[in-house]
């Protein structure tokens, strides 16, 4: 993905020093699935994408996908804020939470990507 996109907001919004703890349950509910867990892995390298840009990744449906990334953002298991409108809304996973390459750290579980 190019740094350029006319699409995304300038920057993202400032992060917290300290990411809130993520309920497990909800987390675990979010990732454990079988269209979001590819998400995951794909912004697992610290990209950050907008609705349509992930729903053309995956070939799916732009609804179908922005609920899926909606599913993962009210989890606290990727971060969203708002674009130029809902289907330029841009995701990502925190860089505290990426605290190597192909390591995602929730706090209550730490997933090593290489291996799965």
């Amino acid at each position: 993905m190019s740094d350029s996109n006319p699409n995304l907001p300038a920057s993202p919004p400032p992060q917290p020093a300290e990411l809130p703890k993520l309920d497990p349950v909800v987390a675990m509910f979010a990732l454990g699935s079988d269209v979001r867990w590819p998400i995951i892995k794909m912004l697992a390298d610290g990209r950050a994408m907008n609705t349509r840009e992930v729903a053309a990744a995956f070939g799916r449906d732009l609804d179908g996908i922005g609920k899926q990334l909606k599913v993962l953002a009210a989890a606290g298991v990727v971060d969203g804020y708002a674009g130029k409108d809902r289907r330029q809304a841009v995701y990502s996973i925190p860089a505290a939470r990426r605290p190597a390459p192909g390591v995602l750290d929730y706090g209550f579980c730490v997933i090593d990507l290489k291996k799965t």
